[in-house]
């Protein structure tokens, strides 16, 4: 499957399919770690802080953020069972989070935790998905998203990857501000949300 087939298929397609495909990604695109840890140190602290990360990959970020911070808990949501095969976190302050849906924002109750992180994971939803996204992060103090949007967004036709969301960062910090956010960091490629 292309990615544009994927990104037409993208509702269709069961969490089963879905694990499938990115499996696939993973043989053939591996590295997967994309984030700014200079960004991602502002949510971070020394306070015991329980972390949610969605679409933590090999949870590198996890693995380098435990060595350098007091982390009482780190939990990646993760599909892509390949990558947690191959995960690179053997802390045992993280542990991965296999949904049971592909919408699992919208069907699963959510962790306690103190931050959000998803680094490069948001441009892969739909914009339905991000708002039901939204909803599932309400009421957790920090949220960092990353991802590379313009302020307008994109259709994403014909891009080598499965980014999916044609949201740019203005339809983005607009969802969050009717969720009660406001944007504390404001970066090139990311942003962190603040009650």
């Amino acid at each position: 499957m292309t990615f544009n087939e994927w990104r037409n298929k993208y509702d269709q397609m069961t969490l089963s399919e879905q694990i499938e495909y990115h499996n696939v990604i993973e043989g053939q695109y591996p590295e997967q770690a994309h984030y700014t840890y200079e960004n991602v140190k502002h949510v971070l602290s020394d306070d015991d802080i329980s972390v949610l990360e969605f679409g933590c990959w090999k949870a590198d970020l996890a693995q380098r953020a435990i060595s350098e911070y007091l982390i009482k808990d780190w939990k990646g949501i993760e599909i892509c069972t390949a990558a947690i095969e191959k995960t690179r976190c053997t802390a045992k302050e993280f542990s991965y989070i296999i949904p049971k849906d592909f919408n699992w924002f919208a069907t699963t109750v959510r962790p306690e935790c103190d931050v959000i992180i998803a680094t490069h994971f948001i441009e892969h939803l739909s914009g339905e998905h991000f708002e039901q996204l939204a909803e599932y992060c309400k009421g957790v103090p920090l949220i960092y998203f990353e991802a590379p949007l313009s302020n307008e967004g994109e259709s994403w036709e014909g891009y080598t990857g499965t980014h999916k969301l044609t949201y740019g960062w203005n339809k983005v910090n607009e969802i969050m501000f009717n969720k009660g956010y406001h944007v504390k960091n404001d970066f090139v490629e990311g942003k962190i949300y603040s009650l």
